[in-house]
């Protein structure tokens, strides 16, 4: 049940990092040209959105398991899970099938390297933009299924409203850095909702397995993302040592 219960990122940027990214204590040069006072208040931001983050990542994680442990969804997701081992060519699909699949994240250690703190930054922006109206629509789907459990609901509003919070910090972040960067700016558009507000129960079902797989995916992408940018502030290029 691993592959679809737990994202395989493939070597993806998310093997790099992660337990030891701010055990530096010396600051190098950061990778943007900002003041004192700039970098200061670009680290506080920072700081709120990596508490964000990280509690959405956390969150997309519980529901997930929520789906496939509760009575109100468990054996659809069981079954689609269990049909889905049947050939590695529909999983493969089912894993390619988010709609976010188009942003180019950095897979080895070389392609992070070459990729910039603002690259990065527009990166979390894009996958921001993209989940959006997807999970504004699966709160209100949610909360007109009969049965659906509060325990779910409750999770799906919550990583959506700390999704839009999030939104804030990242919009003052890039203001700061490249104001060029605009909220209009082509990011992946998710057009799965007929399939979320099908009346055929399977098809409805399958499509919310397929939203909070591809949900929990992202939302660990992300927090890695925002991390990985405060670190890059904070220390410059030795952020991109993929061994400490």
């Amino acid at each position: 049940m691993l592959p679809l219960i737990q994202p395989c990122f493939s070597g993806m940027i998310l093997m790099l990092l992660v337990s030891n990214l701010f055990l530096w204590e010396k600051v190098s040069s950061a990778p943007i040209n900002a003041s004192e006072a700039d970098l200061s208040d670009l680290k506080d931001l920072f700081d709120n959105a990596t508490v964000l983050s990280g509690k959405m990542a956390k969150l997309g994680i519980i529901m997930r398991k929520e789906f496939f442990i509760n009575s109100f969804s468990s054996d659809m997701f069981n079954k689609f899970i269990l049909d889905l081992h049947k050939s590695m060519e529909k999983t493969i699909k089912a894993f390619n099938s988010c709609h976010t699949a188009s942003i180019n994240i950095p897979e080895t250690n070389e392609d992070v390297r070459k990729t910039s703190f603002e690259d990065f930054l527009k990166m979390v922006f894009h996958m921001q933009l993209a989940w959006k109206d997807p999970l504004k629509h699966l709160v209100t789907e949610l909360s007109a299924l009969p049965g659906c459990p509060y325990s779910i609901l409750s999770k799906a509003k919550t990583i959506e409203a700390k999704n839009k919070e999030l939104l804030e910090y990242i919009l003052r972040i890039i203001s700061m850095v490249n104001p060029a960067i605009k909220e209009n700016e082509d990011y992946p558009i998710w057009s799965d909702l007929d399939s979320l507000q099908a009346a055929d129960k399977e098809t409805q079902f399958f499509a919310l397995y397929m939203f909070s797989f591809c949900l929990r995916m992202d939302l660990e992408i992300l927090d890695f993302l925002v991390k990985f940018l405060k670190c890059l502030l904070l220390y410059g290029d030795v952020c991109y040592v993929s061994e400490f």
